[in-house]
């Protein structure tokens, strides 16, 4: 699985919706890749122009973290950031990849292939799950 194929991807970003507005925008700083609201209504906002484009999918899940666990988010944070806060949206988001997996049958030959398929940035590989039963390795 990898969704560098447009169908793919639009899949993928259906699939996080979660009932939760979007908005895709190029009216954000360069550095910030998405933000978040809860009030008044949830809404991810999410920079259009994050370079590279391929990580906005967990742009947007790690938003929807902020959303989904109540955890403040930071206008000036981004994926890059390496607070409590932004680590556990990092983690929120790597999990809600787990389960798409586990619900649309990926299976992957190890951790590292199932990160570069979704195009998780590697400093945040700590984050991920160690114990291969949260895994969708074969």
């Amino acid at each position: 699985m990898n969704y560098i194929n447009q169908r793919n991807y639009n899949d993928l970003i259906n699939w996080l919706d979660h009932g939760i507005g979007v908005v895709l925008t190029n009216e954000l700083p360069d550095d910030v890749g998405g933000k978040s609201y809860i009030i008044p209504a949830d809404l991810v906002v999410v920079n259009n122009r994050w370079s590279p484009t391929a990580e906005i999918p967990f742009i947007f899940a790690h938003e929807i973290g902020h959303i989904k666990t109540g955890i403040p988010c930071s206008y000036h944070s981004s994926i890059n950031n390496m607070d409590k806060d932004e680590a556990d949206a990092n983690r929120f988001a790597i999990n809600l990849f787990i389960e798409y997996c586990k619900e649309n049958d990926f299976i992957f030959s190890s951790r590292l292939t199932y990160a570069e398929s979704f195009f998780i940035p590697s400093k945040l590989y700590y984050l991920m799950p160690n114990s291969t039963e949260d895994w969708i390795i074969a």
